[in-house]
């Protein structure tokens, strides 16, 4: 699913206008049932509800909609925030209100007491094309609103929020309970800096031309079952050497667990053979934990120093529980030198030790997949203001050096250098030990079968949030292990 620009959604209806010959206001009309279709499901009728629109065409999809939740039989009271000229749509719907007995307050400065709200508030006061902070008294109405502890609902972005720049610096906006959002999710749902007070959104399809939302380039996509590269059949007459041999080369002293983690990954997600390159102190514990997987072992008994390998691997996975003593470190160099021609994921210390000399990133092979949880991206590619700041340096990081980078958070993000892919799936029980070895291990086994650098890391981590979803059904969040993430 595309996420689209504010100007790229302003194409689209005007563009749906013309093709279905409709006005901008029928469109209006239509998210307005839209969006009273959700209300009446999820709130009853004997709760009262606040609707505060402002003078643009979000503020009219409010005051349509308070119209048709009165026709509804909801009891609903209306401020309307003139803060600026209305648009004409709005005025229309303003007009139309007036007409029923819906209490409306027009209201064009600070009121002298604070507004009442009901118990269930609808924010409708500024959509996706807000490019400026709200006037300092709309700012001290949506601080009351989020001060309230009513059940809140924003129409198509959270007022006050920029679409697609990051919040205005010490500028209020509405911190809702769920977001009613038109056609398409918003980047800012996304991210950690504006998402944590998003609790949950909802894709309303208002029928914006299709022809459109296929055709138009975007910089980012949601990552959906329905957007997933295809997954490949296990033909009848094939055999394990069909599916590749992984290495995983890692762990050291204490920290075993997150090469057993990653190789039962590797193995789980479908790749044929399994060798695990580990120091001494781990072969009695690969050897019994992980029967599936061959091993071998570097000479050195607490840390991997290197070790001679028989084969010519699929794929190369290095750097989980590694630890950065010098002799690793100079083994992981060792190692793009002997393969560049075979595909690598790297993890963990293995990307500490390249962050810790970035001379050496120029020595990372081409289509190697990286996924840096946040303190080590912010090694790889150094601080950030913001998080778009932080999308642009990663991107920038991924085109310099030719890789794929898997950006972990709650909505991991995945870039190639030229777009980003944002997942769907997964929830907060994934913040546990060891939930990243896992990951590393399913993007390493989809590799050894085949995948290209991008489709692996795709479906990887929406694998990885898939099997969180499915555990937690069972489980709950709390008692979410690694070992559930297979």
């Amino acid at each position: 699913m595309k996420i689209l620009t504010p100007l790229q959604l302003k194409q689209a209806d005007t563009l749906t206008s013309q093709k279905q010959h409709i006005t901008s206001w029928q469109l209006m009309e239509r998210a307005a049932y839209k969006l009273l279709s959700w209300v009446t499901q999820y709130v009853s009728k004997s709760d009262p509800i606040t609707i505060l629109a402002g003078a643009g065409n979000n503020g009219g999809d409010g005051l349509a909609l308070a119209r048709l939740l009165r026709e509804s039989n909801y009891q609903v009271q209306v401020y309307l925030l003139s803060f600026a000229p209305l648009s004409a749509d709005c005025k229309i719907n303003k007009k139309r209100l007036e007409e029923t007995q819906v209490s409306l307050t027009i209201l064009n400065q600070a009121p002298t007491h604070p507004i009442t709200l009901s118990p269930v508030v609808i924010d409708a006061i500024f959509g996706t094309g807000l490019n400026r902070p709200a006037p300092q008294w709309v700012q001290t109405i949506i601080q009351q609103v989020n001060n309230s502890g009513r059940f809140i609902i924003s129409v198509d972005m959270p007022s006050g929020l920029p679409t697609d720049a990051p919040p205005f610096s010490n500028a209020a906006f509405v911190k809702p309970t769920v977001v009613l959002t038109f056609q398409t999710p918003k980047l800012p749902f996304f991210l950690p800096q504006t998402g944590q007070y998003i609790h949950d959104f909802v894709i309303l399809d208002i029928g914006l031309d299709a022809q459109y939302l296929t055709e138009i380039n975007t910089t980012y996509t949601y990552l959906t079952k329905d957007s997933l590269p295809q997954r490949r059949c296990r033909p009848k007459f094939s055999h394990k050497g069909t599916y590749g041999h992984a290495l995983l080369i890692g762990g050291s002293y204490g920290k075993m667990g997150a090469v057993i983690l990653s190789g039962t990954a590797v193995l789980c997600s479908g790749a044929g053979l399994l060798t695990v390159a580990v120091p001494q102190c781990g072969y009695e514990i690969l050897q019994t934990a992980l029967p599936e997987a061959m091993v071998l072992i570097s000479h050195h008994p607490h840390h991997f120093t290197g070790v001679t390998i028989p084969f010519t691997p699929s794929v190369i996975a290095v750097g989980v529980g590694w630890g950065t003593h010098l002799h690793t470190a100079h083994a992981l160099f060792k190692l793009f030198e002997a393969y560049p021609q075979v595909p690598f994921v790297i993890d963990a210390d293995a990307l500490n030790i390249l962050a810790a000399d970035p001379q050496l990133l120029s020595q990372l092979p081409q289509e190697a997949i990286l996924t840096p949880h946040p303190k080590e991206l912010q090694r790889l590619i150094g601080d950030w203001t913001d998080d778009y700041q932080k999308l642009a340096k990663a991107k920038a990081f991924a085109a310099k050096y030719g890789v794929v980078l898997v950006i972990k958070g709650a909505h991991t993000i995945i870039t190639d250098g030229s777009h980003y892919w944002i997942n769907s799936t997964g929830n907060s029980g994934m913040a546990t030990a060891g939930s990243g070895d896992v990951l590393t291990g399913i993007i390493t086994g989809l590799r050894a079968q085949g995948y290209s650098a991008l489709d692996a890391a795709l479906l990887g981590v929406y694998q990885h949030g898939a099997k969180a979803e499915e555990a937690a059904l069972k489980k709950g969040y709390n008692a979410l292990m690694a070992r559930d993430l297979y």
